[in-house]
């Protein structure tokens, strides 16, 4: 009943438009689909013209029943009401909000540490046996916070109304008890400025695979105790930066690595063994593929299985497309300002998203054709693809998070800015959630709905 109201709540200001408002009549009733609007307006102005007995009988029954249209008392659209559920997350914060950013936050989690939340992770699918957003901050500190969806809050009586939060911190951060379980403790190289491809999470949110290690190594630890299962060496020098691909049903998936030795090295993580090469137990393993053609250090990569392609940048440029057998395909070549990419990611739709140092964005076919150019002031330390490609999610040191269309760089939206710069980010499995980690020491819930841009679906918003 409490869910019941919650749902009536949150819409009475649609149905006030349809009965009173300006959807009541004319072409915004007609494209609301006005159940009063078809029958009593239309159907009264037509009534004469219909000739069979049976119609004209069943129309004036359905004029009948849905009785007569109340007077227009509103020519503007009503304005939503907040709903219990957003004064409610509101109130675990103590930030201020404003009316729009009732409508577009969800919630915000601060974490005791404040150290800056390089990581984020959210493997949120409902088939997992703990679906979690699992953070990381800068002081190598992991939280296991686990997701309980935005549909699971529920109230346990009507009287007094206590809902779950989408999500729910990790016990052991909250508790401040056992935290050395969270803490990566192995130290890093002292050049290494810690970021967000330093780490990988694999799809079943048991183990974390971290970058950066004095000793040219990467590591894979346990989430759930901590504990460092395995240690894998390839490269000559510090390795800068890990990606991974999809994974498949067994929780297979490929892992990339690259290097301060301009090399990129492509391994496979075992699901079944949970661990980084196709032999379980074996001491020493070996890449994939070994990946050449830059000329000095990598500084971000991405792999696609689904279109079997690894694409890359170095410090001072450019960026290249290899096979995932390790064939060189092509260089891609934007613009003279272009030279040095920091954040690169791909779509199994073909595209591909490069910031460059400056406020430069490229896209780019993985045929190395330029799509489109475009520069922001911001300087963006993250940003995602959706699921589709189609849009392309940015933030940075201004605390802004924008909507861009892909395929002409159009600026959808912009939410409402956060009181510290973004500097990680990922989306829920369902895309309805995005997670930002803030410089601030937390993470900020964001609604989202891409059909809000899809022409076939503008009439609801």
């Amino acid at each position: 009943q409490a869910l019941e109201s919650e749902f009536v709540s949150c819409q009475l200001h649609q149905w006030i438009d349809l009965i009173f408002g300006y959807k009541q009549q004319g072409p915004e009733a007609s494209r609301a689909l006005n159940v009063f609007y078809y029958l009593t307006y239309e159907g009264a102005v037509n009534l004469s013209s219909i000739t069979d007995p049976m119609l004209r009988e069943a129309v004036e029954a359905q004029i009948r029943s849905f009785g007569q249209t109340p007077c227009q008392l509103l020519i503007e659209p009503h304005p939503p009401r907040s709903s219990a559920m957003q004064v409610h997350l509101l109130l675990q914060t103590p930030l201020m909000f404003t009316e729009q950013m009732q409508q577009d936050v969800i919630m915000v989690l601060k974490f005791p540490s404040n150290s800056p939340v390089a990581h984020v992770a959210a493997n949120t699918q409902p088939g997992l046996s703990t679906p979690a957003i699992i953070t990381v901050t800068a002081n190598r500190l992991f939280a296991v916070n686990r997701w309980h969806g935005l549909a699971g809050h529920q109230a346990s009586s009507v009287q007094d109304q206590q809902y779950q939060l989408p999500v729910e911190i990790d016990p052991l951060i909250a508790s401040n008890v056992g935290t050395h379980r969270r803490q990566i403790t192995d130290l890093l190289d002292q050049s290494i400025q810690v970021h967000s491809q330093c780490f990988i999470i694999t799809a079943d949110n048991r183990f974390i695979l971290v970058c950066g290690f004095w000793d040219k190594s990467f590591r894979v630890y346990s989430t759930d105790s901590g504990k460092l299962t395995q240690i894998v060496f390839g490269h000559r020098d510090v390795v800068t930066c890990l990606a991974r691909s999809e994974s498949y049903i067994a929780g297979d998936c490929y892992v990339l690595s690259g290097s301060r030795d301009a090399t990129l090295l492509l391994w496979y993580w075992n699901g079944k063994s949970s661990s980084i090469g196709e032999t379980p137990g074996t001491e020493f393993v070996t890449p994939r593929a070994i990946l050449t053609g830059h000329d000095c250090e990598i500084t971000c990569a991405t792999v696609c299985a689904e279109l079997g392609l690894v694409i890359s940048g170095s410090k001072e440029g450019p960026c290249l497309i290899h096979s995932m057998n390790g064939d060189l395909l092509r260089t891609l070549e934007g613009p003279g300002s272009c030279l040095r990419p920091r954040l690169i990611q791909s779509s199994t739709e073909g595209h591909c998203v490069v910031y460059y140092h400056q406020g430069h964005f490229c896209i780019f076919s993985v045929n190395g054709k330029l799509l489109g150019h475009m520069e922001v002031e911001e300087s963006v330390k993250a940003m995602l693809l959706s699921r589709d490609g189609q849009y392309l999610l940015t933030g940075g040191d201004g605390g802004v998070l924008t909507v861009w269309q892909v395929h002409n760089l159009k600026q959808l939206f912009t939410y409402p800015g956060c009181d510290a710069g973004i500097r990680s980010m990922a989306m829920s499995h369902d895309q309805r959630c995005i997670i930002t980690g803030m410089a601030s020491g937390s993470i900020v819930l964001f609604y989202n709905d891409f059909n809000r841009w899809h022409h076939e679906y503008q009439t609801r918003y």
